[in-house]
């Protein structure tokens, strides 16, 4: 009788002991964030991308109840920020504010640059910008079958495509248009885009994709650039009688846009993830998002959730790197 009532209590205890550790493991989870939360940005601060993430981590701290500080670590296209955001812990404390294509595309042109990026975890943008095809001001392109037709004369001089760099956002989205609709221009890469709007607006060289914003926008509005098509699903609500390219037979889908965001490193846990998902969906729906995408005239915001967030963060990759790798980019 003993030695059966005391394998009964063994037994009920066992089986009491996986139930007594799931509020105890709720509840570590639910502790999350329970410090200072550190994102990493790949940037200079001041930049736009630093500024956006600064901004969003505002909002980000009344999301969450924590501190949440950007730390500047620049350099190689914002790769040595990811790696070492990807050496750190993977438990939501230390997180990686960059650019959407910079970040994507170093690993195929810098040798350092030792991480996949679709393995990292988005958690959703600080700010969006579409890229606009401009021409400078002498030329009289109405839209891009015009700038197509005029390619593709032999009697007409190569037009010039001015990009800052190989792999850069400008290089990547010039060499798709090329590819889909059968022209070639005489490519001009610069050092930086300050030295690329200098010279489209003094008709250096013909033309170039740059992001939309408030500079581009006030390029545009004083005479100094020439739209002719914004890379986007739709036109772009400040500028509506100039065409969405992906209006065009041969530019269906043609959609870039140049992002900063806030990621998690891989393996992340599910649970810290959507809590800083849901932070960054504060941003999204804040105020201070809404007067920020005013002033710099970027695309509208959605909230994602997670599974929104890594497929987009999927498909990015994925064309990207078929892009790179048809210009076959080297490592650096």
């Amino acid at each position: 009788m003993t030695i059966q009532l005391s394998r009964r209590r063994l037994l009920q205890a066992a089986c009491a002991a996986p139930a007594m550790l799931v509020p105890s493991l709720l509840r570590a989870e639910a502790a999350y964030p329970g410090k200072p939360i550190v994102v990493k940005v790949a940037f200079p601060a001041g930049g736009p991308a630093d500024e956006s993430i600064r901004a969003a981590a505002v909002v980000m701290k009344r999301s969450l109840g924590q501190n949440v500080l950007a730390d500047n670590l620049p350099g190689a296209s914002g790769s040595i920020c990811a790696m070492n955001v990807l050496r750190g812990a993977n438990d939501g404390y230390t997180l990686l504010g960059t650019t959407g294509i910079d970040f994507l595309v170093a690993p195929l042109t810098i040798a350092s640059a030792k991480y996949s990026p679709d393995k990292f975890r988005l958690a959703g943008f600080s700010g969006i910008s579409d890229f606009i095809l401009v021409s400078n001001p002498s030329l009289s392109f109405k839209n891009v079958d015009e700038v197509i037709a005029y390619a593709k004369n032999p009697k007409n001089r190569p037009l010039s495509l001015a990009h800052w760099g190989p792999g850069s956002g400008p290089h990547l989205v010039g060499a798709d248009f090329q590819a889909r609709t059968g022209v070639r221009f005489l490519e001009v890469p610069y050092k930086g885009a300050a030295p690329v709007t200098s010279d489209i607006a003094g008709a250096q060289v013909d033309l170039t994709f740059i992001p939309m914003g408030g500079p581009t926008y006030g390029m545009i509005k004083a005479g100094r650039f020439r739209p002719i098509g914004v890379a986007s699903k739709a036109r772009h609500p400040s500028l509506p009688d100039v065409p969405a390219l992906s209006e065009y037979k041969d530019l269906a889908d043609f959609e870039y846009s140049q992002w900063a965001g806030v990621l998690a490193p891989p393996n992340t846990p599910d649970a810290v993830t959507a809590r800083v998902v849901e932070a960054m969906n504060a941003w999204v729906g804040s105020p201070e998002n809404r007067t920020r995408r005013a002033v710099n005239l970027q695309r509208a915001i959605e909230p994602m959730t997670m599974a929104q967030a890594q497929a987009f963060l999927s498909n990015e990759h994925t064309k990207l790197t078929r892009i790179a790798k048809s210009l076959k980019l080297a490592g650096q």
